[in-house]
Formats: C-alpha cells, structure tokens, sequence
C-alpha cells in the first residue's frame, strides 16, 4: 500500500524540472512539467519584515524580441497579473499588476525585478 501511495509522489517529483533564481531579497521559482509550468516568488523591500508571496500556474504567451519564453498568471480571486519573461541572456524578469493582496504594506511591488539564476 505505501508503494502505491509513494509511487505516484515521485513520478510528479521526478517529472518535474525546477529552477531557481534569485534578485536581492528575492526569489523566483519556475517548476516545468511536459504540459504544465508553475511558479512561486517570494520577496521584500530592504529590511522590512513584511513579504510578498505568490504563485501558481502560469501560461505560455508569444515572447517578444530579446526573450526566449513569456508566461502569464493570472488569479482568478482578484486583479493580480504577473508576465514573467525569460530573457535571452537567461534571467528572468518579472512585472506584476494590482496583486497587493499577496503582500504585506510594507513589501508592496517587491517582486518585480530581475531574477538571475
């Protein structure tokens, strides 16, 4: 019965391509399956303890000049948009729109940036 359970737990584990990159007082992670790529970024503004926290699964869009990939998340519950762009030489920018309520007043617009792996 544990086999059952546990085999199905590392299919997913072992399916599943992560990357990690990192900004000061960040860090962006992209977990790429076959048919799926999700996401998850947490962040801050200097030293202030409040953070910012978001993820989820992300869409493939058409990348534009100087960007290998181009995804978007959107969450269903409020306005929050993030496009997050694989740029060409490897990094990753983010910008994001109205997703306030993933942060605290003190982390506010602290995930967008360049994330470098």
């Amino acid at each position: 019965m544990k086999l059952l359970t546990a085999l199905p737990l590392m299919i997913v584990c072992f399916s599943t391509k992560a990357s990690d990159f990192k900004k000061i007082n960040g860090a962006l992670s992209l977990y790429q399956s076959k048919n799926h790529t999700t996401f998850s970024i947490n962040s801050s503004l200097g030293t202030t303890s409040g953070v910012c926290e978001i993820g989820g699964e992300l869409t493939l869009i058409d990348a534009r000049k100087g960007q290998r990939n181009r995804w978007v998340y959107s969450d269903q519950s409020s306005m929050c948009v993030v496009l997050i762009s694989e740029l060409d030489n490897g990094a990753m920018q983010v910008i994001s729109k109205d997703c306030d309520k993933h942060c605290s007043v003190t982390s506010i617009g602290s995930i967008n940036g360049t994330y470098n792996k």
